[in-house]
């Protein structure tokens, strides 16, 4: 008994199945495989590499080229054979590349391409093509694809990951075998398409190709006579990858097995004839091949080769990419972004500092076991919030003459609250200015005899706190010599008068033929506070030894 009739609602259209990671397939596309598709059945050879060097290392080993293009051959003898074609795309087993030919050969026999497939690859992009068979999606889209000299590479990457090279550029396509010998026509193809623009040699090609750049450069060095110069400046604006340009041309993309490496980079202010350690060298090539693997872009080349070269470098100073001598501390501390007490913050840290430091764009210390300090930003605040811990007590006791407790107060409050160095610096300077001026005198205290000491003592207390701080000093010293001397002192600064019922008439006596010469002692110290010249205040000093009657030398300073 016949069933129901299906009943058909008005505005029922007929619906589609589409599987998943397919597309209708747009005109342009249409047109694009249409031809391709139409030119390999027309000739299947014009996907497969011509084969130009040996395929097997020795009898013992099985030659997979040789394999392959056997079965390829077969399946593109077999072209107008439809049934066949179907039974050898649908096979399970067998050579891949020939599963995935006769699949494209089988959509060339169709009329009219609907509905493609989507491919899309991390390095090579999105591309459609037929899926026919069980055939790979790499292999179909390479072989279907085979007018995009980097796409038709794809379909032999399983036999380019078993040892064999292919290089692929316009209508050439060919295959080395075992022997990574890239051709001439094909790198000067590369290179004249790549995104960097070069000056060619004359003639065939070899020779060399540069880009012209003054400065330092990447040698690439290949053996089919062809020598690349690339300037490390063009790569640091260059927005599209020059290796990449090159690499996806081959297979596999080891542009670092084919080349030997020379790198000439050097930081600035490295002396001209100043040599690099074979570890730099060894870390700077060890950089490139990185370059050469994709893994780092164009225009961070520079950054990482003068990474390798500092991780390298025993010693020395760093600011950025510029290098100075140890011996050179002026001019690193000139380029120093910071004010001039941190500057000699930055000074003492580098008297005090065991080993080395790097400091990076962040502000974090790595303590290192060669003696180079290196600033990624170049700020004496950096250095110094990275070094405090560890050499802020030097710097507050060179800087400050601070010891004690109240440098270690001064310490851990820094220490705890990270502010800016040069407030924080300043402050203390304020606070401690006196300990500054006084380490400019030539003589610490007790070093000189009495009752010269004594007057060393007026001076620098004065200098640093004022006359007025010295008057009960004067009158209370202890000992006859050094009453006289507070007594000159006093006369000096017009305060006898007011002063004198403090002291005895012989001790005035005495003292008062000291008063020219403390005059002048107390004269000369304003050229040690201003400019830290004692010449004038020794002098001075040996003056008033000899009016006092002193035997004793003056001591070294």
């Amino acid at each position: 008994m016949a069933g129901p009739a299906e009943v058909t609602f008005p505005g029922k259209q007929q619906q589609r199945m589409r599987m998943r990671g397919t597309k209708q397939a747009s005109i342009s596309v249409q047109k694009k495989l249409g031809k391709n598709l139409e030119n390999l059945l027309d000739n299947p050879h014009i996907a497969i590499p011509a084969i130009i060097g040996p395929t097997s290392r020795g009898i013992l080993r099985r030659d997979k080229m040789k394999g392959c293009m056997k079965e390829v051959e077969m399946v593109a003898r077999k072209k107008e054979n439809q049934k066949w074609l179907k039974r050898r795309m649908a096979q399970k087993g067998g050579d891949l590349v020939a599963r995935a030919l006769a699949g494209s050969l089988i959509a060339a026999h169709e009329e009219e391409i609907t509905t493609v497939a989507i491919f899309k690859h991390p390095v090579y992009g999105t591309a459609s093509y037929v899926r026919r068979g069980t055939g790979r999606p790499t292999h179909l889209v390479g072989i279907q694809m085979h007018s995009n000299s980097q796409i038709r590479l794809l379909a032999w990457e399983e036999l380019a990951r078993n040892g064999y090279w292919f290089f692929s550029w316009g209508d050439e396509f060919i295959c080395t075998g075992m022997d990574p010998a890239p051709p001439l026509d094909w790198l000067t193809s590369c290179l004249r398409t790549s995104s960097l623009r070069f000056e060619e040699p004359e003639g065939d090609g070899s020779g060399t190709w540069s880009t012209h750049d003054e400065g330092q450069s990447v040698n690439l060095a290949f053996d089919c006579g062809v020598e690349v110069c690339v300037g490390l400046e063009a790569l640091k604006t260059n927005k599209e990858s020059f290796v990449q340009s090159i690499a996806l041309s081959m297979s596999p993309p080891k542009l670092v097995d084919i080349t030997e490496i020379d790198v000439s980079y050097r930081p600035e202010g490295w002396p001209e004839d100043g040599e690099v350690t074979e570890a730099a060298n060894e870390a700077m090539n060890a950089v490139i091949e990185r370059w050469l693997r994709l893994e780092i872009e164009d225009t961070k080349l520079t950054e990482n080769l003068h990474d390798a070269f500092a991780e390298q470098c025993e010693d020395g100073l760093i600011i950025g990419h510029r290098w100075y001598s140890s011996d050179d501390r002026d001019s690193f501390l000139d380029d120093l972004q910071g004010g001039a007490l941190e500057k000699e913050a930055i000074s003492a840290v580098l008297d005090s500092i065991e080993g080395g430091i790097r400091v990076d764009a962040s502000g974090e210390g790595h303590w290192l076991s060669s003696d180079l300090v290196r600033l990624e930003d170049g700020s004496t605040h950096s250095l110094l919030n990275a070094v405090w811990g560890k050499h802020g007590m030097d710097v507050l006791e060179t800087l400050f003459d601070l010891t004690g407790d109240a440098a270690e107060d001064a310490f851990e409050k820094q220490l705890s609250r990270g502010k800016a160095f040069g407030s924080f610096l300043r402050k203390v300077d304020g606070q401690q200015s006196g300990a500054r001026l006084l380490r400019k005198f030539p003589w610490d205290d007790g070093v000189l005899p009495s009752p010269l000491d004594f007057a060393d003592t007026l001076v620098k207390k004065a200098r640093a706190d004022g006359i007025g701080t010295t008057t009960g000093m004067a009158r209370k010293a202890k000992g006859d010599g050094n009453l006289a001397m507070g007594w000159a002192w006093l006369s000096a600064h017009g305060k006898g008068e007011g002063e004198a019922w403090h002291f005895d008439p012989d001790i005035r006596d005495w003292g008062g033929d000291w008063v020219p010469c403390v005059d002048s002692l107390w004269a000369a110290s304003e050229a040690v506070g201003d400019s830290g010249d004692v010449s004038d205040y020794v002098a001075a000093m040996e003056l008033l030894r000899t009016a006092t009657g002193t035997m004793q030398e003056l001591p070294d300073f």
